[in-house]
């Protein structure tokens, strides 16, 4: 890779671009929900004044509420109704997903990649952790959600504010693979997992939800509070991109890894085949 291209911007740099672009239009709704689904003491009326002021996820929720998934035989017109029918995670869910997604919007299309793969690969991930803590560990996965879903929130920011460079390694990656981590810290000097827990961190979210985001590619650099919810996004980062949904053309981690840590997590593997059937689904 010619490196004469980096743009040489810091990590630190990096981070300003971010607030002064429309990423950072996102930063207070994120930030909010983030909040609501880890405080305890939050209720309803914490999600409907989050609502409430941003007229397009107002909209989204009410066609969701009145869609045909949920057969009401009557017009839901507010968000407070929608809000009963709907329930609260569920709702939490769609706020995060819709805010998250004005991020993948557009783009350039180049040797496999592209902002919608990178949305259907986040979205698989997220459903995929978000199954397992679920069907296997009888918690809610909120947290695990919210990870998958922003996991790789470090390769949206590359793409958008480094494009030109970031394009030129996609490129260069499609001729001699390599793991994007490799190829961006070559470049750049920092890979996506570094941009997105600097975001995170900057942006005030919760410890586990930051250190499942950074050190996804290499949980045993985690704090060992949150080690294993981080070996959770991994499994279910590797098993998405095993199975279809990745987003670029690079080699996965020694399957060795893989197998270790569903080990340490006490998972089954007919457990979590059938999560990937269903999130395929």
């Amino acid at each position: 890779m010619d490196t004469e291209k980096s743009p040489n911007v810091s990590l630190s740099g990096l981070l300003e671009r971010v607030e002064i672009s429309a990423i950072a239009s996102i930063k207070g709704t994120v930030s909010a929900i983030l909040s609501i689904i880890n405080d305890p003491g939050a209720g309803f009326s914490d999600l409907i004044q989050l609502i409430e002021v941003d007229p397009p996820l107002t909209a989204k929720i009410l066609r969701v509420a009145n869609s045909s998934y949920y057969a009401l035989s009557r017009t839901i017109s507010d968000v407070q109704q929608a809000l009963i029918w709907i329930g609260s995670d569920a709702l939490k869910e769609i706020i995060l997903t819709q805010k998250m997604s004005e991020l993948f919007q557009d783009g350039t299309s180049i040797c496999g990649y592209s902002r919608l793969q990178l949305w259907r690969h986040s979205l698989a991930v997220a459903l995929f952790a978000k199954t397992v803590y679920r069907r296997e560990f009888g918690e809610k996965g909120n947290n695990a959600y919210a990870a998958g879903l922003m996991h790789d929130i470090g390769v949206i920011v590359e793409d958008q504010l480094l494009h030109r460079d970031f394009m030129l390694m996609m490129q260069d990656m499609e001729s001699a693979p390599q793991a994007l981590s490799v190829a961006e810290s070559s470049l750049f000097g920092y890979d996506h997992g570094r941009v997105g827990r600097a975001l995170a961190e900057s942006w005030n979210f919760p410890k586990e939800l930051t250190e499942g985001i950074g050190f996804h590619h290499d949980p045993e650099s985690a704090g060992e509070e949150h080690r294993l919810f981080v070996k959770a996004i991994f499994i279910a980062d590797y098993l998405m991109f095993e199975q279809g949904y990745g987003y670029v053309a690079m080699p996965l981690p020694e399957r060795e890894i893989l197998q270790q840590y569903v080990r340490d997590l006490g998972l089954q593997w007919y457990a979590l085949r059938l999560i990937g059937e269903l999130v395929r689904e």
